[in-house]
């Protein structure tokens, strides 16, 4: 497909003066790509070009550009995955697992893209509700992970979970993490769970300093249904969706989870795999042969 608009989404604490958000600007006009961002941005920019204001619901756009680091990526994912247009990150941050594109590589990777030569990859996305005495009350997506964890009480909180109405465990535990694949390298990876190649389809349930040394990960098939009860007493718990969008929990809560019809195509490059990644962001070394 012909790439013709592109919007930007930009973290502007990371690209404080905007000198990266001007240079892809300045790259993709002179390429005649029209370029969409929101009023915030627009208004700072000291670019002369002819912007565009970027807004719902999206429709016309070709690619969105995500300047910053991966939360930015996940909020850009968030704002389109209605409208299946693909993500392509650029990396202003520090790990930087979902971004394909460093800063110095943005002229040659702009050339790759305007020229077709790029994939695309459908990385699944979990969607969730919170039921509170026989309500819903929320519902929600993520790409990366749900996270029900303690707030700043220092004691443990008490989830029951069951996968497909089956009771499987209660966890005592500062919290329990549900990710995608695309989102096993991020908090789960950190709480202890294992990396899994993102576009394999399943869930992966972690806890977060369970009580109980026998309390594991579990990788669970993609068409399971986890339902968690809260169990704390109180306002101890939140739930939070990719880092981003929070909620407080209350004792007898209900939070359901479930593979998303949703989807996010991220914009991937050849020579980027997922073992390039993983060797250079873990910081791999390679084996010595003497």
């Amino acid at each position: 497909m012909a790439i013709k608009k592109v919007g930007l989404v930009v973290n502007d604490e990371k690209d404080s003066n905007l000198n990266v958000t001007n240079q892809i600007i300045e790259e993709l006009v002179k390429k005649n790509i029209q370029v969409f961002v929101n009023k915030k941005i627009k208004d700072k920019l000291i670019a002369s070009f002819d912007i565009n204001i970027l807004a719902m619901p999206f429709k016309d756009i070709d690619m969105i550009f995500s300047l910053g680091g991966d939360g930015t990526l996940l909020r850009a994912a968030r704002l389109v995955t209605n409208n299946n247009i693909p993500v392509c990150g650029v990396n202003l941050g520090g790990l930087g697992f979902l971004t394909q594109i460093g800063v110095h590589e943005i002229p040659e990777y702009i050339n790759l893209i305007l020229n077709g030569k790029y994939k695309t990859e459908d990385r699944m996305m979990l969607t969730g509700i919170i039921v509170r005495n026989n309500k819903k009350i929320n519902q929600f997506y993520c790409l990366n992970d749900i996270v029900a964890a303690k707030k700043l009480v220092a004691r443990l909180i008490r989830l029951e979970t069951y996968i497909n109405d089956e009771y499987v465990i209660h966890y005592d535990a500062d919290g329990l993490i549900v990710s995608t694949p695309t989102g096993s390298t991020a908090y789960s990876l950190s709480a202890g769970g294992p990396i899994i190649y993102p576009v394999i389809k399943n869930m992966i349930i972690t806890p977060i300093c369970p009580h109980t040394l026998s309390a594991r990960t579990l990788v669970i098939h993609h068409n399971d249904i986890i339902k968690i009860i809260v169990k704390s007493k109180g306002k101890d718990v939140m739930l939070t969706v990719d880092g981003q969008e929070a909620f407080e929990l209350e004792e007898n809560d209900l939070i359901i989870i479930k593979k998303s019809k949703k989807k996010t195509q991220l914009v991937t490059f050849s020579e980027k795999t997922f073992y390039s990644t993983l060797r250079k962001k873990l910081k791999w070394s390679g084996r010595v042969i003497s």
